[in-house]
């Protein structure tokens, strides 16, 4: 398939309109379904390079992964194909942004943001703990966050499952250095959902505080997450208790001692949430409330309100 001639062609029943995003090792399209329904359409285009069959693996790796996910906080996988050798996903087309680009717009959040991204986040992880998955890399730049605020955990490329390690598992440090868990920076042989967790807590720490945790050379980093302890949040900005409490309960360099799942986690944010919403509009009479959480249910696993 000649991709720069791909535009107002079909894709076995797809419609290309156009070029979302074309990077080193791939590129995305806009296309209708049979049905008129937007979707991304992603092909996999390794460089003629050492890593292409790398990357092709990885690919490979992210479709049947989301093939066993399926959770409102993740971005879904409808469909998957070969075209004239070339793999392709079709995916829901989001609109809305990256975490990265709103830090990038703003360059911190405030708390009721970042713990309404963070619960929704955790939630996600949850599930995928639930399906045997680690993801491997949680960082802003895959979290989608919709216009209506809903967030959308996304590039399971260099996830695994526990039920089917691969030579990536062990051996290999994969992932971005600034949002590596102590466990993966060190080569731990040893990893589970507790990894995600650690880097969901360097992602709420620059959300709120406007820097990572560590910084320095990629080396630097990943020694930073195995020895180093981080300076607390609240000598860099005004934050609650609550919220500093649940960042270095995720940042804990000792799996045990953090959250042991993302239901705990996103169960501790979802109260703080609430309780900086009701601090912050204490006016809003009970019909306000209702709509709001009406229009969060559709997002929200029920079991996650247990203990309300």
């Amino acid at each position: 398939m000649t991709h720069n001639k791909a535009t107002e062609r079909l894709i076995d029943g797809y419609h290309i309109e156009g070029i979302i995003n074309r990077g080193s090792a791939g590129i995305v399209y806009r296309a209708l379904t049979a049905h008129d329904e937007p979707v991304a359409i992603k092909f996999c285009i390794p460089p003629t390079c050492d890593d292409s069959e790398v990357l092709m693996m990885r690919f490979h790796r992210e479709a049947q992964t989301l093939a066993r996910l399926s959770h409102p906080h993740i971005v879904s996988m409808l469909d998957s194909g070969t075209l004239d050798d070339q793999v392709y996903m079709v995916m829901p087309l989001i609109t809305g942004e990256s975490v990265f680009g709103l830090l990038q717009r703003k360059q911190r959040l405030d708390e009721m943001t970042a713990t309404e991204i963070g619960w929704q986040v955790a939630e996600a992880l949850f599930h995928v703990a639930e399906q045997g998955v680690v993801h491997r890399d949680v960082k802003p730049s895959n979290v989608l966050v919709t216009p209506d605020g809903q967030a959308l955990l996304t590039d399971f490329g260099v996830a695994f499952a526990l039920d089917d390690p691969s030579i990536t598992q062990n051996g290999h440090i994969l992932g971005t250095p600034a949002y590596l868990a102590p466990e993966q920076a060190s080569r731990h042989k040893s990893i589970d959902e507790r990894a995600d967790i650690y880097s969901l807590g360097v992602m709420l720490y620059r959300m709120v505080t406007g820097r990572l945790p560590f910084h320095g050379t990629s080396l630097q980093m990943l020694h930073a997450h195995v020895y180093e302890k981080p300076a607390l949040p609240s000598t860099l900005v005004n934050i609650s208790p609550e919220l500093e409490h649940i960042i270095m309960t995720a940042l804990e360099k000792d799996p045990a001692k953090r959250f042991q799942d993302g239901r705990t986690m996103a169960r501790a944010l979802l109260t703080l949430n609430m309780q900086l919403r009701q601090a912050q509009q204490p006016a809003r009479n009970w019909r306000q409330t209702l709509d709001y959480w009406l229009s969060r249910l559709q997002y929200i696993d029920i079991s996650v309100l247990s203990f309300l």
